[in-house]
C-alpha cells in the first residue's frame, strides 16, 4: 500500500507542477540573463565528489570563464560544496530531496527560487536522471540552452526518458558501456567543452579546510556508515577487526560515520573497550571528514561516499562491498588510483571483470555480512 501512496504523490506533483505556471505562482518564460549558468546536480555525496573537480574546469574554460554560476544540489552535500567550491560557484540553491518529493509547500518554494530568474545556459550532467527531479526542473527553468546527458534507465522508465529528453536543447551521448563514474563525467565535459581534460582522478586540497579537532598523532579510521543497510558490514565484524587492529597496529582507531550510526558506534566502542579508540560519530560535519581522513594512515570503510573522499585526498582506503553498482562506482580503475583496495563479497571475481559488470552494475543482492574478517586482515598486510 505504501508503494502505491508514493506513486500517487509523484503523480500529484507531476500534474500540479505545470499548473503553478497557469496559476501565476512561478515566473513564466522569464527572460534569461546573459552570462548566467545553472548547474543542476541532485544526487548523493559520492556522486558530488566524483563530479566537483569539473566545476573548476568549466569555470576556467574560455567559453564560460565570464559566467556567473548557480549550483543547485542535494542538501546533504552542502558543507562539503560550500567549503571546497565557493571559489567557482557564485550562488548555491540546496534541495532536500525527501521534502521536495513529499512536501507540496516546500516543493513550490524551491521551484519558485530556482525559476526566479532566467539563465543563458542550464547544465544537467547526472547520468541516472530522475524525471520527477532533474527533468521536471529543467522543463520549468527559462534558459537559452538546456544541456543534459543521454540517461540510462536506473531512475526512470523508457517512456519517462523519451518525455524528459524533449526538455533539453542538447543531449550529450556518453559511452553506452558501464564505465567508472568519474570517467563518464570527464567524457561529458570533454564533449561539452570540445577539448581534452587532463584530470586523472578526483582531487581535494586538504589545506582548504581547517579543523579544530584534537586528533591523535597516528591513527587509522573505521568508517562504519553507509546510506543503505545492505551496504553496511555488521558492526560485530568491525568489532572483531578492531580487536585485531588494537593488537597489531601501533596507533589509535578513530570511528567515523553519519548521525544515523551513533548507536552502532557505541556498540563498537563498548566492544573494543580501549583508550586508543576515539568515537567521532555524530560529533563532526561532513566537511570535517577532510582533515580527519587526510591525516590518517589509512581507512577501512563500507562502500559509500567516504572512500571517494579518501581517494581524492590520496589516502589508502580498504572498501567493503557487496559489488553493488560494480564497474560504475566500485572498484576504481587502476589507472586512476592504486589507493582504493576493494574487499568484495567472496562470489566476486575481479579477473572476470566484464562478467561481474553484467551481473552487478545495476545492483547486487549479495550479503555484505558474508565478507569475513579474515578477508579484510589478509588485505591489510599487518
Amino acid at each position: 500500500m505504501f508503494k502505491y501512496k508514493v506513486k500517487l504523490k509523484y503523480i500529484v506533483y507531476l500534474v500540479l507542477t505545470p499548473f503553478y505556471y497557469f496559476l501565476g505562482l512561478l515566473v513564466k518564460d522569464k527572460p534569461f540573463t546573459q552570462k548566467e549558468l545553472l548547474i543542476l546536480k541532485l544526487d548523493a555525496i559520492g556522486d558530488y565528489v566524483l563530479f566537483r573537480n569539473f566545476i573548476e574546469v568549466l569555470k576556467m574554460d574560455n567559453q564560460y570563464k565570464d559566467y556567473k554560476i548557480t549550483f543547485c544540489g542535494n542538501i546533504v552535500c552542502k558543507s562539503l560544496a560550500e567549503s571546497l567550491d565557493s571559489e567557482f560557484i557564485d550562488k548555491f540553491i540546496w534541495i532536500d530531496r525527501k521534502k521536495f518529493a513529499f512536501n507540496l509547500k516546500y516543493r513550490y518554494l524551491k521551484l519558485k527560487e530556482i525559476t526566479s530568474k532566467g539563465y543563458e545556459v542550464v547544465i544537467q550532467p547526472t547520468y541516472s536522471r530522475d524525471y520527477y527531479y532533474e527533468d521536471l526542473i529543467v522543463s520549468l527553468v527559462s534558459a537559452g540552452k538546456k544541456i543534459g546527458i543521454e540517461s540510462n534507465l536506473t531512475n526512470m522508465s523508457l517512456r519517462g526518458r523519451r518525455k524528459g529528453n524533449r526538455y533539453y536543447t542538447r543531449l550529450i551521448q556518453t559511452s553506452k558501456d558501464v564505465i567508472f563514474e568519474f570517467n563518464r563525467n570527464k567524457e561529458f565535459f570533454e564533449k561539452l567543452l570540445n577539448r581534452k581534460i587532463d584530470l586523472i582522478c578526483p582531487n581535494i586540497n586538504s589545506r582548504t579546510v581547517q579543523s579544530s579537532l584534537n586528533l591523535p598523532r597516528k591513527y587509522l579510521i573505521l568508517f562504519i556508515g553507509a546510506s543503505k543497510d545492505f551496504r553496511k558490514w555488521p558492526i560485530i565484524h568491525f568489532a572483531e577487526l578492531g580487536k585485531y587492529l588494537l593488537r597489531n597496529y601501533n596507533g589509535d582507531i578513530v570511528i567515523c560515520g553519519g548521525p544515523g550510526d551513533a548507536s552502532d558506534s557505541q556498540v563498537l566502542e563498548r566492544e573494543l573497550k580501549n583508550s586508543r579508540v576515539i568515537n567521532l560519530v555524530g560529533k563532526t560535519r561532513l566537511v570535517d571528514l577532510i582533515p580527519i581522513i587526510s591525516k590518517s594512515d589509512l581507512m577501512i570503510s563500507n562502500e559509500t561516499s567516504a572512500p571517494h573522499i579518501a581517494v581524492a585526498l590520496n589516502i589508502s582506503v580498504f572498501v567493503l562491498s557487496n559489488a553493488n553498482n560494480f564497474g560504475r562506482f566500485t572498484p576504481y580503475p587502476l589507472d586512476l588510483t592504486k589507493n582504493y583496495i576493494p574487499i568484495f563479497h567472496p562470489k566476486i571475481n575481479q579477473h572476470h571483470f566484464q562478467e561481474m559488470v553484467e551481473r552487478y552494475s545495476e545492483g547486487s543482492k549479495l550479503k555484505i555480512c558474508e565478507i569475513k574478517v579474515e578477508d579484510v586482515i589478509s588485505n591489510l598486510g599487518f
